[in-house]
């Protein structure tokens, strides 16, 4: 008996020892550090316990980037002390698929809650069952075309519980625009499956180049017994506008597909958070209309008695919402935003004069903040390249975005960032007087205008909805102009 229940004993050991490697266990961004967010919030993950069977991941829907302002939405991010459920070894649902009903269908990587496309209304504006999320004529409003007026930067907003989440792909939590490497996981979906972000080996077998991964659902050009094809409800406003057509993109009708990942050396069914080119959410954003596997979880679990709790290594930090500005004409200002740390020695500010060759201009020590920023003084005119590569205290190390500056002593209109993204910033000296401001695309067409008030020097523009490609700034006083290039990429 003693010989049969130090065998069991050491089976059960053995299994949780196996379990520790699960990406569904250690792929978490756990708060270690008592780190806040959005109004003094505890952030992120709070804590990761598991079984033999099951991860019970403990979270506040609160990131530690920053959050807002919300346009159009009067709801507030409020902390949900959430304990979702993931199962360690998930499995196809044969059979008749789950619906991925509203509310979270699945939790990111930092604890944030995870939206389908609806938006809960269908287009009489009635609402749609709460349970499934499907309505009694089919026609859903997509959540990015009725709501997208009120994410913020990082596309996000709260619902009227308190409850923050993304509709999108969150382009705050990990560079969703790194098209050399493949994506990192991202989150989970509540039936167990990762989701990775919109690059990934061409072929499943891991092999191939890094490409985007496009869905397969494609926009149709008429409705039937829906609302009328016109300004107000025009094609791709309703979900339903969307039909998944086989062999029109990568990836399945739940959006997702078999694959060898970094993390999945032999390979798993996984989602992937959909983009155009230009960077643009695609339908159906994260997950289809229905979950590939069975679901077993949802919120509000318990966490059992006999739950091990994880303390292992955190992950690389990612840097979020790296940005650079000018705070005079020879002086550029880096600041960027980090999840909670974990093992990080510094943060080491890099430039370039080509974008290729880079030297290490300052170290910042890794102090257990979420915010920091560096100054490079004494610029002479030219274009100026940035980047921070992190150290651990382990020697790994990695890369943010390249961030970029022109000096123009010449000019007194700096243009941030350039090219841009989804911000844009712009600085004009002359603060004596009014000024208008109009962006043109390059066929001549206005496609943003605002004014810079007496007294305003710097002005910070969303320009989320515009695409890729080369436009023509204009700051006008009345009587002259100045003129800038501006190039928007959202790759």
């Amino acid at each position: 008996m003693k010989k049969f229940l130090l065998s069991t004993l050491l089976v059960f050991i053995s299994i949780l020892a196996n379990a520790q490697t699960n990406p569904a266990i250690t792929s978490w961004m756990r708060n270690t550090t008592n780190a806040v967010g959005y109004n003094n919030l505890p952030c992120n993950v709070q804590s990761v316990y598991y079984t033999t069977t099951d991860a019970y991941v403990s979270a506040s829907d609160i990131p530690a980037y920053s959050i807002g302002p919300w346009q159009a939405n009067p709801n507030t991010p409020s902390n949900q002390n959430n304990i979702s459920k993931f199962t360690l070894n998930p499995v196809e649902k044969t059979g008749t698929k789950t619906n991925t009903g509203l509310g979270a269908i699945g939790i990111w990587k930092n604890g944030v809650q995870i939206f389908n496309p609806k938006d809960g209304q269908y287009w009489n504006n009635a609402t749609s069952s709460f349970s499934q999320g499907i309505t009694q004529n089919g026609y859903n409003r997509n959540a990015l075309y009725w709501e997208g007026v009120s994410f913020d930067n990082c596309k996000g907003h709260a619902g009227p519980n308190g409850a923050y989440h993304h509709h999108i792909s969150p382009s705050c939590l990990y560079s969703e625009s790194a098209s050399t490497v493949h994506s990192p996981i991202i989150g989970f979906a509540y039936d167990g499956f990762p989701i990775y972000g919109p690059f990934a080996f061409t072929n499943t077998n891991g092999t191939g180049a890094i490409k985007r991964l496009i869905s397969s659902y494609v926009l149709g050009t008429s409705r039937t017994n829906g609302p009328p094809v016109n300004t107000t409800y025009p094609m791709g406003s309703m979900c339903e506008d969307y039909t998944y057509t086989s062999g029109a993109g990568d990836l399945d009708q739940y959006n997702g597909r078999f694959s060898v990942t970094p993390e999945y050396p032999n390979g798993i069914y996984a989602y992937f958070a959909t983009v155009n080119a230009s960077g643009t959410a695609q339908y159906p954003f994260i997950l289809g209309p229905q979950y590939y596997g069975v679901v077993t979880t949802g919120t509000n679990q318990i966490i059992p008695t006999n739950a091990v709790q994880y303390t292992g290594s955190g992950l690389p930090v990612d840097i979020y919402s790296f940005s650079v500005r000018l705070i005079n004409t020879n002086t550029a200002n880096l600041y960027w935003n980090v999840g909670t740390e974990q093992n990080v020695k510094s943060y080491q500010v890099q430039r370039s004069n080509n974008g290729v060759d880079f030297s290490t201009i300052n170290s910042v020590t890794a102090t257990g903040n979420i915010a920091y920023q560096s100054d490079d003084k004494n610029l002479s005119n030219g274009k100026y390249y940035y980047r921070i590569q992190t150290l651990d205290k382990d020697g790994k190390y990695n890369y943010s975005s390249i961030v970029t500056v022109v000096i123009d002593s010449k000019n007194a209109m700096l243009v941030h960032n350039n090219p841009a993204k989804d911000i844009l910033t712009i600085q004009e000296n002359d603060g004596l007087v009014n000024r208008s401001v109009d962006i043109f695309d390059m066929s001549g067409k206005l496609v943003l205008h605002t004014n810079l008030s007496i007294g305003t020097t710097m002005k910070t523009f969303d320009i989320q909805t515009l695409y890729s490609g080369v436009y023509v700034i204009k700051v006008s006083n009345g009587t002259s102009f100045k003129t800038s290039k501006l190039v928007i990429t959202k790759d």
